[in-house]
């Protein structure tokens, strides 16, 4: 048994972790890809969460017990559609700070534009002209997210893959809340500090409050480093 911790600037929604990064540092735990990560509840920020293995799954439970998030081996058969050019995703991320979403995603660590380069991921994602189909995002990862070999550091790979899926539900409407409840993913190959790279979200399938939208990120190079699967969550409120 070990311990996690998620550190407070590594935040989401108010007061609890970024889902992508949550699922990245529970991958990395579980040793294997693809890897299916489950947000049974919000992770508190600054509290250290016991780890444990259970059958094939890692689980992080809270002081009283309970399953906050488990990770355990998947499939994950997804094809991502092609991605923008460069300068479609570059124009995304502009409109991006152009439109309210700015605004109300300003403190989550992966699309939050209130950061600064190198403290949040800034894979700031938004509406891709003739494209209502997708969000995109053009992203230099900052050196300050690398590893001890000089890559971006998975955690913060898998952090990319997040919030963009919830992005192509968005978009081309409204902002809207919305929860990450479960993301399969796996990571294809690395991204320096600095590369330009492309992260897309699109959507797949939508279910009353349940939304499924899938998330690729590619490389400078246009090969594909990394995708995911996740299933997002409407507040009851919100579901309308």
């Amino acid at each position: 048994m070990t311990a996690l911790l998620v550190e407070g600037r590594f935040r989401g929604p108010a007061g609890i972790g970024n889902g992508g990064y949550v699922a990245g540092r529970m991958a990395a735990l579980l040793g294997a890809q693809p890897a299916e990560v489950t947000l049974r509840r919000g992770w508190p920020l600054d509290v250290p969460l016991r780890v444990a293995r259970q059958g094939g799954a890692v689980q992080a439970l809270d002081e009283a017990g309970q399953v906050i998030a488990e990770a355990r081996e998947a499939a994950l058969d997804l094809l991502p559609p092609p991605p923008p050019r460069r300068t479609e995703a570059e124009a995304a991320t502009r409109w991006f700070l152009a439109s309210p979403y700015t605004h109300s995603t300003g403190l989550c660590f992966v699309c939050g534009s209130a950061y600064a380069e190198g403290v949040g991921l800034r894979v700031l994602t938004g509406r891709v002209e003739g494209r209502p189909d997708i969000a995109a995002a053009l992203w230099r990862p900052a050196a300050s997210f690398a590893g001890a070999d000089g890559s971006i550091a998975p955690e913060f790979l898998w952090a990319a893959l997040d919030c963009a899926g919830a992005f192509a539900f968005t978009v081309n409407d409204r902002p809207q809340r919305m929860l990450l409840g479960r993301i399969t993913g796996r990571l294809d190959g690395a991204v320096a500090p600095g590369e330009a790279c492309i992260v897309m979200g699109w959507q797949i399938a939508r279910e009353g409050r349940k939304l499924q939208a899938g998330t690729a990120l590619f490389g400078e190079d246009g090969r594909l480093r990394g995708i995911a699967r996740a299933l997002w969550v409407l507040p009851a409120l919100a579901a309308g």
